[in-house]
């Protein structure tokens, strides 16, 4: 991975632009799964992203410059298998990628496929953002992408959820009382961060601890539960990543548009909406 370079350029929505209203109304069809992609390597530079269906050589998706932080929308799919490869950026579609991992997506399920770890050894990491959590709870999660604050420890409503974890650790989903919390990570140095979190009966949620311009910074994900509603298309920040996005020429959403409508996904419309705006 030497030839990745550092840029700013990401292919994703601004965080600024969008509101968590951002979820279709529909419930999933049954044959459909649902996957979104992630950047959690902190001192990785940006990559391209493309998803395929497994085997086949043209891609349904290409995401560029994927910055540290960015998220996708979730992409709607049916099911079956697919393999997700990350390139440096600006590389040729026919080079081989750095990364590759295939994801098998069931009927109602969602997931995250992020590229995870430090530099020299970024992985991509595929999870699972359904599970079956008890009526009247909701379900919560952290992602520890944070290379700065290496170990942090975690509470949620003054309550202890993760002591001591590590680089790169995730938790496993935890039943929560059905009620806002204030979820707080601190580490060894600086100030805490904190952010309340809207844990509704019946809704999931991931906490991403990352490395931000002064300190710690805390995205809060809308995950799914199984079967129950089709998962948000965006988060309620964070999409645009973390790296400075300068210029972005006038093409970049038509290309987008035209990657997400191949896909019938639920990132078309989100497209749509910033494109209105610039």
């Amino acid at each position: 991975m030497n030839s990745l370079r550092r840029t700013g350029a990401v292919f994703f929505l601004g965080a600024g632009l969008l509101t968590a209203s951002a979820a279709p109304a529909a419930l999933a069809a049954p044959a459909d799964g649902y996957v979104r992609l992630a950047h959690l390597s902190p001192d990785t530079p940006a990559v391209d992203v493309y998803l395929y269906s497994l085997g086949k050589k043209t891609p349904r998706l290409v995401l560029r410059h994927v910055a540290y932080g960015a998220l996708s929308p979730y992409q709607r799919l049916g099911t079956g298998a697919y393999t997700v490869a990350m390139r440096p950026a600006d590389a040729a579609a026919s080079s081989p990628p750095v990364l590759s991992t295939d994801v098998r997506v069931a009927g109602g399920q969602a997931y995250t496929v992020a590229g995870v770890g430090p530099y020299k050894g970024i992985k991509l990491q595929v999870l699972e953002d359904s599970a079956s959590i008890p009526t009247g709870r909701a379900g919560l999660r952290v992602i520890e992408a944070s290379l700065k604050e290496p170990t942090v420890d975690v509470t949620a409503g003054g309550n202890s959820f993760a002591k001591g974890l590590r680089f790169a650790a995730i938790t496993p989903y935890r039943s929560m009382p059905a009620k806002t919390a204030a979820v707080k990570v601190t580490g060894g140095s600086g100030s805490p961060a904190t952010t309340k979190v809207p844990l509704t009966a019946g809704s999931i949620h991931t906490i991403v601890v990352l490395d931000g311009p002064s300190g710690l910074k805390l995205l809060d994900l809308s995950d799914t539960v199984r079967g129950k509603a089709t998962p948000r298309g965006g988060v309620d920040t964070g999409l645009g990543g973390l790296a400075p996005s300068p210029h972005q020429d006038s093409g970049f959403w038509a290309v987008a548009a035209a990657a997400l409508a191949g896909l019938g996904g639920l990132g078309l419309g989100l497209v749509r909406l910033r494109r209105r705006r610039v």
